[in-house]
């Protein structure tokens, strides 16, 4: 399969891309130099160009603004990614679908729900304009040949300047600083290679829809970072549990995105793990 990638040099970018090279011939395209092609803006014309000079089979989208805070800030920014771009990819798609039936798969994010979870699909009920962006994103896909993944995913980050979640809490605790972390927020995280073994699946079988893939069970944001550093054997005493309240943050966080994902199982026909064994996956590259 040919495979292109937008947004290849972020922190799933950049994981995806070593795994599906194993496995595929694939393209990266992003703004940085470390891609295949470099664009400096994913208008409607330059995505055109790119599709008619690239021909893949597949394209895979990962362009968002994904700083929940920064989305809340500048509003039309965070539609101008989350949305006018996936708008912008779809249209490129259509205009050459005649030549080649391109695959569409496009990663979206838990936050599209809120309330009690584990949430359906058609649970959404998005809180903030980083969810609210991403679902705007979602509904302008409306070619058949597509796949919209709803996720949460922790792991070692393959570059400086892009960290996850647990390389904060790592490199927090290696440095002896306090952080906080929630009680009250609960998700559902895969590892990244977890994540990207999936999509390597969508890919082979052409799995079309919406589709929740996260973690069994779940968990809360502080638990996981005890967990995660008692596995490491790190001290965990300067990690303090607190409530998320909205003072803590410029944008109103959901505080239950846990996933139900059996949608996804029955359409892949596989069983995802549950978090205490995603947890595990990703302990070795921190070692």
């Amino acid at each position: 399969m040919k495979i292109l990638i937008l947004g290849a040099n972020g922190l799933l970018g950049t994981h995806l891309s070593k795994y599906l090279k194993k496995k595929h011939k694939v393209i990266t395209c992003g703004r940085n130099k470390k891609v295949d092609i470099k664009l400096k803006k994913f208008d409607q014309k330059s995505i055109s160009f790119l599709l008619n000079n690239t021909s893949p089979q597949i394209i895979i989208n990962l362009i968002a603004l994904t700083n929940v805070d920064e989305c809340e800030k500048k509003p039309s920014m965070a539609k101008k990614i989350n949305k006018n771009i996936v708008k912008n990819i779809v249209f490129a798609i259509k205009k050459i679908r005649s030549m080649n039936k391109i695959f569409f798969i496009h990663l979206s994010t838990d936050q599209v729900y809120s309330g009690k979870g584990p949430h359906n699909e058609n649970m959404t009920n998005p809180i903030n304009i980083y969810g609210k962006t991403k679902l705007e994103g979602e509904k302008v896909i409306d070619i058949a040949n597509s796949c919209i993944i709803r996720t949460n995913f922790i792991g070692k980050s393959l570059t400086k300047d892009k960290k996850s979640l647990t390389d904060w809490i790592h490199s927090s605790l290696i440095n002896k600083q306090k952080i906080n972390t929630y009680n009250n927020i609960k998700f559902s995280p895969l590892s990244i290679n977890s994540l990207c073994k999936y999509i390597n699946l969508i890919i082979r079988k052409k799995v079309c829809g919406t589709f929740n893939i996260g973690s069994k069970k779940g968990i809360t944001k502080s638990k996981l970072a005890n967990i995660f550093a008692e596995y490491l054997k790190l001290d965990t005493s300067s990690i303090k549990e607190i409530n998320y309240t909205k003072k803590y943050s410029i944008a109103k966080r959901p505080l239950d995105m846990r996933l139900n994902s059996s949608f996804f199982e029955k359409k892949i026909n596989i069983k995802t793990k549950n978090t205490l064994s995603e947890i595990k996956l990703i302990i070795k590259d921190y070692i």
